[in-house]
């Protein structure tokens, strides 16, 4: 009989609470546990992460050529990215889904993510113009340029969906300047990979890590009609969030597009970059979100923050497999699982 997901869960919880057995192997003495610790890093995500990012940045033909060696190993030995990504699997599917199912899920996720980093690196090496031809017609342009027409800039929010670091070409084309708002990585490695894109692209980088002043210049920029790119499906650490119902759990939404948005009086429009099967990319623009003073405060019942969970959970249904989402995801879970470096923002 398949166990579901809950009941692993609890098979693994039941031993993780029980006493150490005493046992007759002695314990390693201070002086010889560096080899236990080199071993530990080795089982780390973090480990298999920077592996994948120095190939990456330095030959991502090795990068094709060996995702199967990575993908097996990571899964196997990446301890903490199996645990995150399950449990995030879980979420999406429902406690009732089979564990072969999560499993299954959840590779594909860390697959999905593998070649998110892996088309970064291809990307430096081809031309701009490639790029932009290898991204399918955009569906929704008119909805996009109906919104636009108000001059007033626009706050795009998007998700960790597909290829959203290349779908940003797609935006580069038709306005005078994208700004996207990130917090730098832990990983040196992955920042500069992702910033060396962002030049290429024309794109501007808004580091929340200066604080007010990032804020501030995002603000002027709208003024100044040009738009702000923004994650909405992960709030950054230090920054306020609003927990709503997302498939079969809760998700933290950030605060921040919305708030901004409302100061600027620009419209939030949802945009997704989404994988198709033939490798390519296609973005597809949702019903702009209008804000009012009248609505509310931002909370879980603002009906924008209602509207913008609704757009994310509608293309994580229907692409679970493309969610890059390695780290922590639930809100209230978060105790259950462990935080590897933060990837992606």
């Amino acid at each position: 009989m398949k166990m579901t997901c809950d009941e692993r869960r609890g098979t693994v919880n039941q031993f993780a609470n029980q006493p150490p057995q005493e046992t007759g192997t002695r314990r390693e003495p201070p002086k010889q546990r560096a080899g236990m610790f080199a071993s530990f890093y080795l089982f780390s995500a973090d480990f298999w992460l920077e592996f994948l990012f120095w190939w990456t940045e330095h030959a991502p033909r090795v990068v094709w050529w060996t995702r199967g060696f990575f993908l097996y190993f990571a899964w196997r030995l990446g301890t903490t990215m199996r645990k995150n990504t399950l449990a995030n699997a879980r979420g999406i599917l429902g406690d009732s889904a089979d564990e072969a199912t999560c499993v299954a899920l959840a590779k594909n996720m860390i697959r999905s993510f593998y070649l998110a980093v892996y088309e970064m690196g291809r990307a430096l090496r081809i031309p701009q113009d490639e790029l932009k031809h290898r991204i399918d017609p955009v569906e929704g342009r008119e909805t996009y340029e109906e919104a636009r027409r108000s001059k007033r800039g626009a706050v795009v929010v998007t998700a960790h969906l597909g290829g959203f670091e290349l779908g940003m070409a797609a935006l580069v084309g038709h306005e005078k300047r994208v700004h996207v708002v990130f917090r730098r990585d832990a990983s040196p490695r992955f920042d500069r990979l992702r910033s060396r894109l962002r030049e290429k692209l024309g794109v501007v980088e808004a580091p929340v890590d200066e604080g007010w002043s990032t804020w501030s210049h995002l603000r002027d920029s709208l003024a100044g009609d040009e738009v702000v790119l923004i994650q909405g499906d992960r709030v950054m650490p230090g920054q306020k969030g609003v927990p709503v119902p997302f498939l079969h759990r809760r998700l933290l939404l950030p605060s921040g597009p919305f708030k901004l948005a409302l100061v600027a009086g620009a419209p939030v429009i949802p945009v997704f970059s989404l994988r198709t099967a033939t490798g390519r990319l296609r973005i597809v623009v949702e019903e702009p979100i209008l804000l009012t003073r009248a609505d509310g405060p931002i909370d879980a019942r603002h009906p924008a923050v209602l509207r913008l969970a609704a757009a994310i959970e509608k293309h994580v249904r229907s692409n679970p497999e493309q969610w890059l989402m390695i780290e922590p995801l639930w809100f209230g879970e978060n105790s259950n699982q462990t935080h590897t470096k933060s990837h992606g923002h």
